[in-house]
């Protein structure tokens, strides 16, 4: 078993706030080894190919998932795992993010300007939290946190935050959780098969406070 080896590695930030993001990306191209789902059959990309909002690679947005945690084969972990069976093992029936979080743990497998097949909403556009039409898919960065660990859902708000900072966004405005695409609102949805990001959502108002008073340490800390 041939475990995935980062191109490269990033630090954001420095002191409690940083985070290292191991950077794998899917190459451009890349096809499916296998049928994955109606839309990735066997030869067909496995990531869009295609540039966030309108082309312009700028993101509008960060949706947050959760998925469940696994048992990670020995010598690895589950971020680099899930990382791997998407590509090159195409087993994750179409699923392409752009970065897995496990406790201190993120890969990134999209570069941050790329679509990705996450969202559940293809290639359409809802009213988001400023009144703009912006659609998960197409215009926002896609962050899988997995299991309900404390330590990987910290992991998670300090990359939220790092990247609301790097593109200009705002935690209270622009930040998402999937069930907002899937059902329009950011709320745990009773009876809906599918509720997500799962184990945030009950707390999901205090898990945005938490990124955007770290997002204010951060800028803070930036050199005027």
């Amino acid at each position: 078993m041939a475990f995935t080896v980062p191109d490269k590695i990033v630090t954001y930030g420095t002191g409690k706030n940083a985070v290292t993001v191991n950077v794998k990306l899917i190459p451009d191209g890349a096809i499916s080894c296998k049928d994955q789902c109606s839309y990735v059959l066997t030869g067909d990309p496995v990531k869009a190919n295609k540039k966030l909002n309108g082309g312009t690679g700028v993101p509008k947005g960060i949706t947050v998932h959760n998925t469940p945690d696994i048992t990670a084969a020995e010598g690895t972990n589950p971020a680099e795992q899930y990382q791997r069976a998407t590509y090159p093992n195409c087993n994750m029936r179409g699923v392409a993010v752009h970065y897995w979080v496990w406790h201190d743990v993120i890969w990134q497998q999209l570069d941050d300007s790329e679509r990705g097949w996450h969202a559940a909403d293809g290639s359409s556009r809802r009213v988001d939290h400023r009144g703009n039409l912006t659609g998960g898919n197409v215009d926002t960065i896609s962050i899988e946190c997995i299991g309900a660990d404390p330590e990987s859902e910290e992991t998670l708000a300090r990359l939220v935050a790092h990247l609301c900072v790097k593109y200009g966004l705002e935690p209270l405005l622009d930040v998402y959780t999937h069930n907002y695409w899937m059902h329009g609102g950011d709320r745990f949805f009773e009876g809906v098969g599918k509720n997500c990001p799962y184990y945030i959502l009950p707390h999901w108002s205090g898990f945005l406070q938490n990124v955007n008073t770290i997002y204010c340490e951060i800028k803070e800390a930036l050199p005027e």
